[in-house]
């Protein structure tokens, strides 16, 4: 309520229990009224919290059964409850903060009826005040269970997304094994039936010099090689731009992303922000292209490896090498951030060490907005990639700092080749920041190292390092 609404309502209160006795009888009925009124909002809510109460409980019973056997059929109710639990937060909040503001009225109404009996010369009546305690304490109540369970709430939702997320993978590995079969037995298939009709036919060999079939065209320009990946948005080819004469990465899109014209429009937009960055340190965007019902992007074409690849490989890198590939990315992120551009899913993944060892960082947003799309339309919660995102942007919160956050994750893992936190429990592990100080990890690391990432693994934004130059200064102090 807002502080001048509620003076004149109780003036108006007070005017009316100064004027006549029979006032305030009149106001022990509207409070007895808003009591009531209350009442029942507080069973109703009651009522919302005792259903999600069952889904959360039933939403553990199908998380311990997945984590014993990891079944899709599982997976899937699983789903189910994690969506039927969120449809029922907004109407549990409406219902509190009902109560809230009700309370707020019930207290006006009180103190007025005191005002009344002193403006009379009356003394006060001493149990007045039970109806205002009672509501207060429903009150109360409510916001410790609200909070209770939207913990309870947040933290199996965590734990889905990160199971969901892996069963996506290991669906889209299986898909490329399947794939990867198919070609395998087609060219078998292929291979056997050329020679058959050789056999039989003893048909002559093209002569010399004859053009071989000409390779796949997008857009009339861009040249496809052949695919060299698979992403959150579908799989990725190299191409070659006939008209500039450069090599470029061709990521098409995927069909889920082009079934709503919204999301597309939004996941363009976004690639359209992208393309106007021009920094050595970013995966530059070059155009978009629409084929046969398709859409792709062309992206710089870097020769090199992700940085997930080299970890994966390698284990760790040394402090030297580290500090490059960090400070590299430190400086691709200031010039983003000064212009207001969040990348909001930094990971080794999306960080590419090219062969001549140059660092760029790639997908600035566009990920992240894919994957919102495609796990809105699976019923999937999607926020980042739960190992590497700031507690904030769990709760829904998007700035500058979740970045700089998600790349000292990186800087931890490149230094000791593991994550700081492991799951399942992520945000609760981020927020008592229980990770173990890298230095008694890894022997050799340099002083002031478990300082640095004290700062910057802070669960609170206001204590980590402001800036990304900030990130890059403090880690170099550290030499």
């Amino acid at each position: 309520m807002r502080p001048l609404f509620a003076l004149l309502l109780l003036g108006g209160l007070a005017a009316g229990a100064r004027a006549t006795a029979p006032a305030e009888k009149a106001n022990r009925e509207r409070e007895r009224v808003q009591v009531e009124a209350l009442d029942v909002v507080y069973e109703r809510h009651k009522d919302v919290l005792r259903e999600l109460n069952r889904l959360i409980a039933a939403m553990r019973r199908e998380r311990e059964g997945f984590q014993a056997a990891p079944e899709r059929a599982r997976l899937e109710r699983w789903a189910l409850l994690v969506s039927s639990s969120h449809a029922l937060v907004p109407l549990e909040e409406r219902l509190w903060r009902e109560h809230h503001a009700g309370m707020k009225l019930v207290e006006l109404t009180a103190v007025a009826r005191v005002i009344g009996r002193l403006d009379r010369g009356e003394p006060p009546i001493q149990n007045t005040s039970g109806p205002m305690l009672q509501t207060q304490n429903h009150d109360e109540l409510m916001r410790s269970a609200h909070n209770r369970y939207h913990d309870a709430l947040k933290r199996e939702t965590v734990v889905f997304q990160a199971a969901w997320e892996q069963r996506l993978a290991e669906d889209l590995r299986a898909a490329a094994v399947a794939s990867w079969r198919r070609r395998l037995f087609a060219a078998a298939a292929a291979a056997l039936a050329a020679a058959l009709s050789w056999l039989a036919l003893r048909r002559a060999s093209p002569a010399p010099g004859q053009a071989a079939p000409a390779a796949r065209l997008i857009a009339e320009n861009l040249e496809v090689k052949g695919i060299i990946g698979r992403g959150a948005m579908g799989e990725v080819y190299e191409a070659f731009d006939r008209t500039l004469g450069r090599r470029v990465a061709l990521k098409r899109l995927r069909a889920e992303l082009l079934a709503s014209p919204a999301d597309l429009e939004l996941l363009l937009a976004e690639a359209r922000t992208v393309a106007s960055l021009r920094h050595p340190g970013l995966v530059a965007i070059h155009s978009v292209e629409r084929d046969t019902g398709q859409v792709y992007l062309a992206f710089e074409f870097v020769e090199g490896r992700t940085l997930a690849a080299f970890l994966a490989e390698r284990g760790r890198l040394e402090w030297s090498e580290a500090l490059r590939v960090f400070k590299a990315c430190c400086a691709a992120l200031a010039y983003a951030h000064s212009r207001r551009v969040v990348h909001r899913d930094l990971k080794p993944a999306n960080i590419m060490v090219a062969s001549d060892g140059a660092v760029k960082v790639m997908d600035f947003g566009i990920a992240y907005t894919a994957q919102k799309s495609i796990s809105r339309l699976t019923r999937a919660a999607a926020w980042g990639t739960p190992p590497y995102m700031a507690p904030e942007q769990e709760l829904g919160g998007v700035s500058a700092a979740v970045d700089l956050y998600s790349l000292s994750v990186c800087f931890y893992e490149m230094l000791t080749g593991e994550l700081p936190f492991k799951g399942p429990n992520f945000l609760a592990q981020k927020r008592e920041e229980l990770y173990a100080p890298p230095a008694g990890l890894i022997d050799g690391l340099p002083a002031g190292i478990d300082a640095f990432f004290k700062t910057a693994l802070a669960p609170e934004p206001s204590r980590r390092f402001a800036t990304a130059e900030a990130l890059a200064a403090a880690a170099e102090a550290c030499s």
